[in-house]
């Protein structure tokens, strides 16, 4: 490279590389998914769609421009439109990163007003500093970029490299003391430990007793404390508002609500201390469950720990925000962009996607958002009385919250504890009844095929046969019958087959014996038509009934 020149183009081996890559790919999968089906307008749309964003992403890997050029009149690259920004105009060069990914910042001084208006994009606004993504560049490229910045910005921009140097080194005394000071009242995040203790040791105790680690079924939920807006408003097990919170959909549900806690929720930790940070989550947790009662929980039990994540994830954004002046600038910057950017993403992704509560997500949002905005954190300059009666006051009144939302729930539909009991009980008595009518076919068959006379059939069918029946008859009327049960149908259906099959035994038995009556001829043959269509009717509910999933938060 020319002398005292720093380049650096786009590779395919960076992340936005393989990010542009798995586009491709997927462009080409649409296309031959829309050339083999026909179907252009929809596979067609979204290898269109792909093919805009490998564009976007990957603009730099196509046209070869430059992503970041390093020299001694200046910065440029294809994000500042190719125009190199003078050293004169830059006041500082730093790094950032957002999301794991490093960006380079530069301050552009206010009155360099040609440096600003060339360089400038719709995504850039109208703020003094320019930002130049990384991501394109290799691995083990970023390093000797960000050493080149720094030293050539040193290098060449003398009149203000000493200032923004000094300015660099004040925030980092300030971010020191800021971490000392964090260190000092909360040596032990010991209650996001336990948070996440709880939540662990709530799904191995379930595994333990036999749900499934993976997929649990929602009756297994249920009766270990899911959400559900009919026990808790009609049966009022007030209880399942917490417990269903720490109750999971399985391991990946778990394992994405404590990653999403982990980070947010041990900086919140420090901030507020453990007691203030139990406050915000417990409240967030009850928050966010009861605002599930108006939603999911009303037709599906409902079970998750991120209405509590999700009021963490909004306690501390708005901490980071009302605390800015205690707080380093680097660390308040990535927090609320990227915090936000996630909390963002998630409510479009629960909004989009069926099977998932957002209502639990926007409510515990909402509740920690406001407990962070009313508890007084460690970084501010209040009294600890004064800090314990303002954490009382907002516990008093995040509970009258949460009683005026469960106070309010709509009545709900579905009677979610009856249901899954008349589901065991189906469960029960559906084998009883099929091993019952499996052997009452048989003994027909035998008797067509001349190994058995009527007169022995209508015996076995007397003495064997309808007890059989009527016993699954009796049991099929203890079966409860539950609000918003899908399986009402089904079992109404089962009790009048297993009638009409005893009533049209029954004469067949009296006419063997010769006892029939008037009209019993008649009455079977109307009898075995209700039975054929009663038949075919159970085997179109019993192929569209398909478990309820439990909604995940």
């Amino acid at each position: 490279m020319p002398d005292g020149v720093w380049q650096y183009k786009a590779s395919w081996r960076s992340k936005m590389g393989s990010i542009t890559l798995f586009l491709l790919f997927f462009m080409g999968l649409f296309l031959l998914l829309a050339a083999d089906s026909g179907k252009y307008a929809g596979f067609g749309g979204a290898a269109a769609v792909c093919a805009w964003l490998a564009w976007i992403i990957g603009r730099p890997l196509f046209t070869g421009d430059w992503v970041l050029r390093i020299g001694p009149r200046g910065i440029s690259g294809h994000i500042l439109k190719n125009r190199t920004i003078p050293w004169r105009d830059v006041r500082d060069a730093g790094v950032e990163t957002l999301q794991g990914n490093p960006l380079v910042v530069l301050s552009i001084a206010p009155e360099a007003t040609e440096s600003l208006a060339k360089t400038r994009r719709w995504l850039s606004g109208r703020k003094p500093e320019r930002r130049i993504p990384l991501g394109h560049l290799r691995k083990q490229d970023i390093p000797q970029a960000i050493s080149a910045l720094h030293e050539t910005f040193a290098a060449r921009a003398t009149a203000h490299a000493a200032a923004a140097v000094e300015a660099r080194q004040e925030e980092a005394r300030f971010e020191e003391a800021f971490e000392q000071q964090l260190t000092q009242h909360t040596k032990t995040t010991w209650a996001l430990y336990a948070i996440v203790a709880v939540n662990v040791i709530a799904w191995l105790w379930n595994v333990a007793t036999g749900i499934s680690a993976m997929r649990p079924a929602s009756a297994d939920l249920f009766h270990a404390g899911a959400i559900s807006a009919w026990a808790v408003t009609r049966e009022h097990e007030f209880w399942r508002l917490l417990t269903g919170t720490f109750l999971h959909g399985g391991l990946m549900h778990l394992a994405m609500n404590m990653l999403g806690l982990w980070g947010a929720g041990k900086l919140l930790n420090r901030l507020y201390g453990n007691a203030q940070f139990l406050q915000v989550y417990l409240f967030s947790a009850l928050v966010g469950a009861s605002a599930s009662l108006h939603f999911g929980a009303q037709t599906a039990v409902s079970v998750g720990a991120s209405g509590a994540v999700f009021g963490v994830l909004g306690a501390l954004v708005v901490a980071v925000r009302r605390h800015r002046e205690q707080v380093p600038k680097a660390l308040a910057r990535q927090i609320l962009t990227s915090e936000t950017v996630f909390l963002v993403y998630a409510l479009l992704n629960g909004f989009t996607r069926q099977g998932i509560d957002n209502a639990a997500h926007v409510g515990g949002l909402l509740a920690g958002a406001a407990m962070g905005w009313m508890l007084a954190g460690v970084v501010g300059d209040v009294y600890p009385g004064m800090r314990r009666l303002r954490a009382a006051a907002v516990g008093v009144g995040g509970m009258a919250v949460v009683a005026a939302m469960v106070a309010t729930t709509p009545a709900p539909p579905v009677d979610h504890g009856s249901m899954f009991a008349a589901s065991e009980q189906i469960q029960r008595v559906m084998p009883r009844i099929q091993a019952a009518q499996a052997a009452l076919q048989k003994d027909v068959q035998q008797a067509q095929a001349g190994r058995m006379s009527a007169d022995q059939l209508a015996q076995v069918v007397d003495t064997v046969h309808l007890p059989a029946l009527r016993t699954a008859q009796a049991d099929l009327a203890k079966i409860p019958r539950a609000q918003g049960d899908p399986r009402l149908e089904l079992t109404a259906d089962m009790q009048e087959l297993t009638t009409k099959t005893i009533e049209g035994l029954e004469i067949m038995v009296r006419a063997q014996r010769g006892q029939a009556r008037d009209g019993d001829q008649a009455r079977e043959a109307q009898l075995k038509a209700d039975l054929q269509v009663i038949g075919r009717r159970l085997q179109e509910r019993l192929a569209a009934l398909k478990p309820k999933q439990a909604s995940s938060r």
